[in-house]
């Protein structure tokens, strides 16, 4: 059999084009390229028609797009340049040169192909049904999740996310591995992706009905978009139904527990836990989804009530909402409850003290945490604090005094040395200019060390003193430390092998803290970069640090909205959380990325600004939220307070600056600072200037009154 893969061809199957190197009807080519021939046709659907080729006797498999539109290409084209990239056995492989143009004859318009390598076996939905629909075992599922979650690992270590997983996209091979097909849908992530998904920008809707999450539904795909999918597609293998045949629309809750019972209440939890609503409540990484994996792995054969699995119940509701007689899928549409004036976020609030403050426990124990029936209540926001205190009132006359260009591609961070005469800034193009604020030109460019190709995070700090800067020098996980005055390179440190996301100096200039995307913050000695401890919070990737002005606390914010306040404590050799005489309150109640945590000059404030569009001021002593401000400005990518702790400036992708009253939480100004997104702002020490830095390529510089 030799299949034409002309579109128009009258007769594309005739079995008489066997042995022709042209196609008898139409007259294009059948051995193409020069080196496949297409033999069957596998099937079609979406924009692609699949067949398989032989290449000197091996199988693969051709897809052949059907469509001509500009985006279906782009997603084509995206499609071969992924598959380029990964080495995995359960993904298929693709070589270079293999995806090309095919000219049919008599036609101007080239048809797009891409060859890869064939994956024996069949689609699990097929599987299912050569089965009689009999649900697979428990023993199957955490075989089969252990072997998904290494394929997204693969994918997702390469910036990548599938965003269409279900049964009809995972092979089963003959020997019994999974492989995951069709990444037509894969989409890249980066901070400019994931900025726009948080300001309204709708990305191409692509939704297998069921399996995607409602963000993607909503063209806002995040990576972990792919872990809720996952979780439909085990709901899915563990009932051998469809996952929406269990959609309450009156609950909007997914009934699919019953369906199960040969499962155990862990596994069930766990598959809850990969299904809720936001993102920011899944797992954030395939780390976690690996620790809960062998927490389920090691439970054994321990049987508990159906309510009481390890995970706690992680997906159960409040506990003043009435109690089903099942575990629950938790309802992200809960109204805000009001009494009196305080207005609280219970459902929220429950299901995250549930996951992340004894996600480590749960990971090392043989048996369920006391939080499995009794969750301790730490300090987390249910209220607002009264405070009494007018707004700061500002002239609307407020505009910049200078705009300061010179750096070739977006700024990331700005910092003022400590006498107010110099500010730091650095850019993802791989440079940090130093500026003489009075006269508004450079003094100085510093060039950052980065490798041929890698991302330029351009992370700043400068020691109290004025002594130092820090900064890190790129994804691969270095820090750089300079001499502020001479622009001197001091030392180059490794740190971490996954990228430094944060980066912090105490306030008396001895130690530098930075956080990682996997999740460990480590501290060095200044100026000589010797590194001093190295330790997890077992919450996250990091993404924001900060230092109390006493040096006594470290805040980190993570990238699943969650903050947590530890002792510093750098000479002590046990991790934060094993130390009794801190209380380390987790603070909850943001849903997305915390971009910025900034302590108030005196310490007794926390702010801190995500990818949620508000910005939250929190009491450190108490961990109780003191004001939720939200000003929808979009994404807040940086916060800073004044010298006297009275003001608040945040920066967001909207490219405004917005000023806070810091005792009421009542917005003071808004300034339309830029046209790209700000990315950073911070306040003289003396409190009257403020410099704000943006996509736009700018720092500006305010004086305020």
């Amino acid at each position: 059999m030799s299949y034409c893969i002309n579109p128009k061809c009258p007769k594309p199957a005739d079995p008489l084009n066997a042995q022709n190197r042209i196609c008898r009807h139409c007259g294009s080519a059948l051995f193409i390229q020069g080196r496949y021939r297409a033999t069957r046709l596998l099937g079609e659907g979406g924009f692609a028609k699949t067949f398989e080729v032989e290449e000197r006797g091996t199988p693969k498999v051709l897809k052949v797009l059907q469509l001509r539109q500009a985006k279906a290409v782009s997603l084509f084209q995206r499609e071969a340049h992924v598959l380029q990239k990964l080495r995995h056995p359960g993904i298929p492989r693709v070589e270079a040169g293999d995806y090309f143009t095919f000219s049919p004859r008599h036609s101007a318009t080239e048809v797009h192909c891409l060859v890869m390598q064939k994956i024996e076996g069949c689609n699990l939905e097929e599987w299912l049904s050569q089965r009689q629909h009999r649900p697979i075992s428990q023993r199957q599922a955490l075989d089969w999740l252990r072997q998904l979650t290494e394929i997204l690992r693969e994918i997702h270590s390469h910036q990548y996310f599938h965003r269409d997983i279900k049964p009809t996209n995972i092979m089963l091979q003959p020997g019994g591995k999974l492989a995951l097909i069709d990444f037509g849908s894969v989409r890249q992530v980066s901070g400019t992706y994931l900025a726009k998904m948080g300001v309204g920008h709708q990305g191409t809707i692509i939704a297998s009905k069921g399996y995607a999450p409602p963000e993607q539904e909503n063209g806002h795909p995040v990576p972990q978009s792919d872990f809720f999918a996952l979780g439909r597609t085990f709901v899915h293998l563990l009932t051998a139904r469809h996952p929406l045949e269990f959609y309450d629309a009156f609950t909007d809750e997914l009934r699919w527990r019953q369906a199960a019972p040969h499962i155990s209440p862990e596994l069930a939890d766990f598959i809850d836990y990969l299904t809720q609503r936001l993102p920011g409540q899944r797992p954030q990484n395939t780390q976690v989804i690996f620790q809960c994996l062998g927490a389920i792995e090691r439970s054994g054969q321990k049987s508990r009530p159906p309510n009481q699995g390890r995970f706690g119940g992680m997906a159960q509701a409040h506990h003043q909402l009435p109690k089903a007689s099942h575990p629950k899928v938790f309802s992200w549409k809960m109204p805000l409850l009001a009494l009196s004036g305080l207005v609280l976020l219970p459902g929220l609030a429950w299901t995250q003290v549930k996951i992340y403050p004894y996600l480590s426990s749960i990971m090392g124990s043989e048996s369920p945490p006391k939080s499995a029936q009794s969750p301790p209540k730490p300090r987390i926001a249910t209220a607002a604090i009264p405070i009494s205190a007018a707004p700061k009132v500002l002239s609307p006359q407020i505009a910049p005094t200078k705009t300061l260009a010179g750096h070739s591609q977006q700024v990331r961070s700005v910092a003022f040395s400590p006498d107010g005469q110099t500010l730091a800034s650095s850019s993802i193009d791989g440079t940090i200019k130093l500026w003489d604020i009075a006269k508004g030109n450079t003094r100085q460019t510093l060039k950052v060390d980065t490798a041929p190709g890698e991302m330029v995070y351009s992370l700043l700090a400068i020691s109290p003193d004025g002594e130092i800067l820090a900064s890190n020098s790129g994804s691969r996980g270095s820090i750089e430390i300079w001499n502020l005055k001479s622009g001197k390179s001091l030392q180059e440190v490794q740190a971490q092998t996954a990228g430094v996301a944060a980066i912090a100096i105490s306030p008396n200039g001895e130690i530098l803290a930075t956080g990682s995307p996997d999740g460990t913050i480590q501290l060095w000695n200044l100026p000589g970069g010797t590194q001093i401890k190295s330790f997890s919070l077992h919450i996250g990737p990091v993404q924001a640090l900060a230092i109390s002005p006493d040096g006594k606390t470290l805040a980190t914010g993570f990238q699943n909205g969650s903050i947590k306040l530890s002792p510093l404590n750098p000479g002590n050799d046990s991790p934060p959380e094993d130390n009794q005489e801190f209380p380390n309150p987790l603070l909850l109640g943001h849903v997305n990325n915390i971009h910025s945590v900034a302590f108030s000059p005196d310490g007794k404030i926390l702010a801190s600004g995500s990818a949620d569009n508000t910005i939250k001021l929190w009491d450190v002593t108490t961990g109780k939220l003191r004001h939720s401000l939200s000003s929808n400005q979009g994404i807040i990518y940086s916060v800073s307070f004044s010298g006297d702790g009275k003001m608040l400036a945040s920066g967001s992708s909207s490219g405004q600056i917005q000023l806070w009253n810091v005792a009421t939480g009542a917005a003071i100004k808004n300034l339309p600072a830029h046209s790209g997104l700000v990315e950073s702002v911070a306040f003289s020490p003396d409190g009257r200037t403020l410099a704000s830095a943006s996509a736009d390529k700018t720092i500006k510089i305010w004086a305020l009154p």
